[in-house]
């Protein structure tokens, strides 16, 4: 049995990432969750060059980035495989993938820390001393809402960015029509990254307002939600 703690922010999609696929593979691992002050003091810093989360440890070896720390998982426990075997599939999940983190990624912040910067502010502070908290949870939304603005979606009107989020929903619902999980009957590394940005978007209202116009999309997510939480 593999010694494995999860260095994590415990509403980052990508931490979410790696804990459904250690889920889906079996393995016990503990999870230890980083503050803002403790980011601030450089204990992001001391678990690796990347100095970003997550990090997972394992047998005393670091890996950051969650693409990276999946690829590592699947290697040591490569049953289940979250991997199709088939190259046009692999090619497919990587897409998928690729759409989750950087495209998806940006409305979950957007809808969390420019639509609703006070409750996720205090969310993201929930881990710090109640001093330090009372400062973080102001700043916090700040730092995120510099990072979607310098992307580009929160220079749009909510009007068009929820607009744009249906046209997201809809593409989802489309594709699914008709089939399990997304690259087939086997749920893969595509359904795991998608999952943990759609369950990010629908935690806030209007996220849950708009998805509750996709019932296939619900029916997948519990499906998905059901073999990796």
């Amino acid at each position: 049995m593999s010694n494995i703690t999860l260095y994590q922010y415990e509403i980052s999609p990508f931490c979410d990432k790696v804990r459904r696929t250690l889920k889906l593979k079996g393995q016990s691992f503990k999870t230890e969750n980083i503050s803002l002050l403790q980011t601030q003091l450089g204990k992001v810093k001391k678990l690796g060059p990347a100095a970003k989360l997550p990090v997972l440890e394992i047998d005393g070896e670091r890996i950051a980035d969650s693409s990276n720390i999946v690829e590592e998982l699947e290697k040591r426990f490569p049953s289940p495989t979250v991997y199709p075997s088939d190259k046009r599939q692999q090619a497919l999940v990587h897409f998928f993938e690729d759409w989750a983190d950087e495209s998806l990624y940006f409305y979950e912040v957007y809808l969390r820390f420019v639509r609703n910067p006070k409750e996720w502010g205090k969310i993201t502070s929930k881990e710090d001393h109640p001093a330090f908290a009372a400062l973080s949870q102001h700043i916090a939304p700040g730092v995120l809402k510099k990072q979607v603005m310098a992307q580009g979606l929160a220079r749009k009107p909510w009007a068009v960015v929820e607009t744009d989020l249906h046209k997201h929903f809809q593409s989802l619902s489309d594709w699914l029509e008709g089939q399990k999980y997304l690259c087939g009957d086997e749920l893969t590394l595509a359904d795991i990254s998608v999952a943990g940005q759609i369950t990010c978007i629908i935690g806030t209202p209007e996220g849950k307002q708009i998805s509750s116009n996709y019932p296939t999309v619900s029916v997948w997510l519990q499906r998905v939600d059901d073999l990796t939480l």
